[in-house]
């Protein structure tokens, strides 16, 4: 490590949030199992973030993994096994490395919000929704995604569908809910967990700062989906502790593709730990899927190509990560035993703004890379 990192990194955070983009941004390099640098601007070191798709690796894939360590699936195991009124029949590495042959992404949170039970659970009102709102909710996206027929040949097509089954079907194995079995085998420790938008009191993340993603429910449409939906006149209100995304949000922010929220030191120190020391399922996991099918990924992760916003850390030879909508990432680097976390609120005030953070991300991983 050079002198002055902190100059360097903090610095790029510090310039990143006083131009705007993102809001507030935080960072963390664990470097042989030690925090060896870590910065904030536009929040602490403690702020919560919600991590967006991080919730793959940090939960999911971790997830199935765990539950492989166990001899309780394995990854040629197939959705019917466990999920028997599923359309699709796709094995757990498909899913894992997407290539199930399910769609990207449905908004089938419209069916929740125009659902009269579920409705509620999108209107602002003196009275939260019912735990019978959100479970209705719920059922009605779960329903929606089991129901989906594969609509693509064997190739490469990420999909939030396909992790929200894998989310399924810890739950089916496990017989507890992904945020309790996360709770119990993973997360204990970390400042990391789902919001269960259907608690009766407090959660974890009650009273403590958590960044807002935008200001409305539902989201505006991502670029590129704004044909899909339209989002109901109403007045902006920032809701720091709801998941961002829509489907996540209809399953009462517990699903297999989005819901988490936590820490970037939290983050990097659970993906070093589970990922980077515990070889138990790590070589099972982190190899490329498929070399021949385009782009490069292993089970659960991402793999950097030419042009990454991993920058020059993703040139090692065994580098895998993750990406999140919400402006953020994490890299692990297994040679040189090194676990990058970037977090930030980039989609408030809107989802169109990306020219921040995709200069903010190759920044940092270039300074990370020439640092460590």
């Amino acid at each position: 490590m050079l002198e002055d990192d902190g100059d360097v990194l903090g610095a790029l955070l510090r310039d990143a949030v006083e131009a705007g983009h993102p809001p507030a941004a935080q960072f963390c390099v664990v470097k042989d199992g030690r925090v060896a640098h870590q910065a904030a601007a536009g929040c602490t070191d403690d702020s919560i973030f919600d991590v967006a798709s991080l919730t793959k690796v940090v939960a999911t894939a971790s997830a199935i993994a765990w539950l492989i360590g166990r001899g309780e699936v394995s990854l040629d195991d197939r959705m019917g096994r466990f999920l028997p009124r599923a359309r699709a029949d796709a094995s757990l590495r498909e899913l894992l490395a997407h290539r199930s042959g399910l769609p990207a992404w449905r908004p089938f949170f419209l069916q929740a919000m125009r659902d009269p039970v579920a409705g509620s659970c999108f209107v602002s009102a003196s009275e939260p929704p019912s735990r019978a709102s959100w479970a209705r909710a719920r059922s009605l996206v779960l329903d929606a995604v089991l129901g989906t027929p594969v609509e693509h040949p064997p190739a490469r097509v990420y999909s939030d569908l396909g992790f929200i089954t894998l989310g399924a079907i810890v739950e089916a194995v496990s017989g507890q809910r992904l945020d309790h079995f996360c709770a119990a085998h993973l997360h204990a420790g970390y400042d990391v967990g789902f919001v269960d938008l259907a608690a009766d009191g407090p959660t974890w993340v009650d009273g403590r700062h958590v960044l807002p993603t935008g200001v409305t429910r539902p989201r505006a449409p991502a670029p590129g989906q704004e044909h899909l939906f339209d989002v109901p006149e109403q007045p902006p209100r920032e809701d720091p502790g709801r998941v961002d995304d829509d489907n996540a949000f209809a399953m009462g922010g517990v699903a297999g593709h989005a819901g988490v929220f936590g820490t970037a030191r939290a983050i990097a120190q659970f993906v070093y730990e589970r990922w980077v020391m515990d070889s138990a399922q790590r070589d099972l996991f982190l190899a490329v899927d498929r070399p021949s099918l385009q782009p490069p990924r292993a089970l659960g992760f991402d793999v950097p190509t030419a042009g990454s916003t991993a920058g020059e850390f993703g040139r090692g030879a065994r580098v895998f990560g993750h990406l999140g909508f919400t402006g953020c990432s994490v890299w692990i680097d297994l040679d040189r035993r090194l676990s990058v976390a970037l977090l930030t609120n980039r989609t408030l005030p809107g989802r169109q703004y990306t020219a921040g953070i995709r200069a903010l991300r190759p920044r940092i991983h270039d300074a990370v890379a020439a640092l460590f």
